[in-house]
């Protein structure tokens, strides 16, 4: 395809509507991902940066399991968890915008 001619496509198709619904959910989305990826990340930094001995006392009296131990796999959990909804998301959500575009360019 000539530049031009791939040029008039994109045109199109950042001119249709499904185009402009798909970037303005992914950007919501992103930054809502990235919002509780960086509070979670950097409540669990912070806390091991200015309280690190609340990260080494027990869970519980009669536990051998530290704070720290169990704060690192919830924010590692919580990283999967949070991949899982993005999949999820896409599917439904990007997927058939996605689709909807391409159908409108063939």
């Amino acid at each position: 395809m000539p530049s031009s001619d791939h040029d008039r496509v994109v045109a199109a198709v950042m001119q249709l509507p499904e185009y402009q619904r798909l970037i303005k959910s992914r950007n919501r989305a992103s930054l809502a991902f990235l919002t509780v990826t960086i509070l979670i990340y950097a409540g669990f930094i912070l806390t091991l940066a200015f309280d690190p001995a609340l990260f080494a006392r027990p869970v519980a009296p009669t536990l051998t399991l530290s704070v720290g131990v169990l704060t690192g796999t919830i924010v590692t959990a919580s990283a999967v968890l949070l991949v899982a909804l993005y999949v999820r998301l896409s599917n439904k959500t990007f997927d058939p915008l996605l689709e909807a575009i391409v159908r409108k360019t063939s």
